[in-house]
C-alpha cells in the first residue's frame, strides 16, 4: 500500500511536470510570435527557418528535440536550444509552485505568474524588448488574484458577522487596494530610478518596459512587497553585472575604477568574514580607520562610475527584466508562502 501511495504521488508530480512542459511548449510560440507580430493561434506551428507546418510528433516538449538532434525534421536547420530550456524551466517551476501553494486556486494564480514571468525574462534576454501585452497580462493576474482574495474575506466575513463591517483598516489593507496601489508604486519608484540617468548620463538608467514589468509585479504583490523586489532585483543585477564589469573595465584601462571597486569589495569581504574569526575590528582605531579607507573608496568607486556613465564602452549592458522576475520568484516561493 505504502508502495504505491509512493508511485502515485511520483506519477502526479510527473504530470504535473508534463503540463509545464507543454504549457513551456506554448510559452515558446507567444514569445517567437510576439517577435513576429503573427497570431498565437494561426498560424498552425511551422519550422521558422523552412515554414514547413510540424508535425505532432515534432511539438513534443523536450522529447523533439532530442529525437530530431535538435534540427528540423524538413530543412536539418538547427532549432534554437530556447525551445527545450523553457519547456524544462517551465516544467520545473510548475512543480515547485505545487510543492510550495499545493491543491489550491492559489496555484493556479501562481502557474500563471510564473508563465508571464519565463515571457518576459526570455523576450528581454532574447532581443532586449519586453512587450507591454505580456506585462498587462501579469496585471490582470494579480488583479485577478486580488478580487479573489477579497471576495474571500468578504465571504467569510459575511457567514461569520451576517454582513460586512467596514472600517479605514479593511478599506486600505484588503487584497484589491494593495495591489492597485503596488501598480502605481512599482511604476512611480521604477520610473524615478530610470529618470535618474538623465541627471548622470543624459538618457535613461533603463528602458520603459521594467516599470511595466514593476507594475505587473506590484499587482501581483502589492505595494509592500514590489519595494522589496525592486531592491532584490536591483542586487541581483549587480551580482549578474559585476564580473564582466570588472573585467571590462580592467581590459579598458580604467585601472582606478577597477582599483576602486575592487578594494570596497574586499574591504566587505573583510569585514564579514575574517572580522568573525580574528575580532580584527573591535579596536576602536582600527574600526574608525577601515570606515574611513571604506568611505574613501566608495566615493572614489561613484565619482568614478559617474564620470564614466557617458562612455557606453566601458559598460556591459544586461536587460533589467530578468532580475525582476527572478526578485519576483524570490518573492513568490520564499516570502509570500511563509
Amino acid at each position: 500500500m505504502e508502495l504505491e501511495v509512493i508511485l502515485f504521488a511520483y506519477g502526479f508530480l510527473f504530470c504535473i511536470f508534463a503540463l509545464g512542459c507543454i504549457i513551456g511548449s506554448f510559452l515558446n510560440v507567444v514569445i517567437l510570435r510576439a517577435f513576429s507580430g503573427e497570431s498565437i493561434v494561426l498560424p498552425p506551428s511551422k519550422c521558422p527557418k523552412c515554414g514547413n507546418k510540424l508535425k505532432w510528433w515534432h511539438n513534443i516538449p523536450i522529447l523533439s528535440y532530442i529525437f530530431l538532434r535538435g534540427k528540423c525534421g524538413f530543412c536539418h536547420e538547427k532549432i534554437s536550444i530556447q525551445y527545450p530550456i523553457v519547456e524544462f524551466v517551465t516544467g520545473c517551476l510548475f512543480v515547485a509552485v505545487f510543492f510550495a501553494f499545493g491543491l489550491k486556486i492559489d496555484t493556479l494564480f501562481a502557474w500563471a505568474i510564473v508563465s508571464l514571468l519565463v515571457v518576459l525574462s526570455v523576450t528581454d534576454i532574447k532581443e532586449k524588448v519586453v512587450f507591454v501585452p505580456h506585462t498587462l497580462f501579469l496585471v490582470g493576474v494579480g488583479l485577478g488574484y486580488a478580487i479573489y482574495t477579497t471576495s474571500l474575506s468578504v465571504l467569510q466575513q459575511v457567514n461569520s458577522l451576517g454582513g460586512v463591517v467596514l472600517s479605514k483598516e479593511i478599506l486600505l489593507n484588503n487584497w484589491v487596494t494593495m495591489s492597485i496601489l503596488g501598480i502605481i508604486v512599482g511604476v512611480s519608484v521604477m520610473e524615478l530610478l530610470a529618470r535618474s540617468g538623465y541627471l548622470l548620463a543624459g538618457e535613461r538608467a533603463f528602458g520603459e518596459g521594467d516599470s511595466y514589468i514593476a507594475a505587473g509585479l506590484g499587482a501581483v504583490f502589492g505595494w509592500k512587497n514590489i519595494l522589496v523586489i525592486i531592491a532584490m532585483s536591483a542586487f541581483i543585477q549587480l551580482v549578474l553585472l559585476l564580473p564582466p564589469f570588472l573585467k571590462k573595465l580592467y581590459c579598458n584601462g580604467k585601472k582606478g575604477t577597477f582599483a576602486s571597486l575592487l578594494g570596497f569589495f574586499a574591504y566587505v569581504i573583510v569585514y564579514f568574514i575574517l572580522d568573525k574569526q580574528t575580532d580584527l575590528f573591535n579596536n576602536t582605531w582600527v574600526l574608525y580607520l577601515a570606515m574611513i579607507i571604506l568611505a574613501g573608496l566608495g566615493i572614489l568607486a561613484c565619482v568614478n562610475l559617474i564620470r564614466g556613465l557617458k562612455d557606453r564602452d566601458n559598460f556591459t549592458y544586461l536587460p533589467f527584466g530578468p532580475a525582476l522576475a527572478l526578485a519576483g520568484l524570490v518573492m513568490l516561493f520564499f516570502i509570500v508562502t511563509k
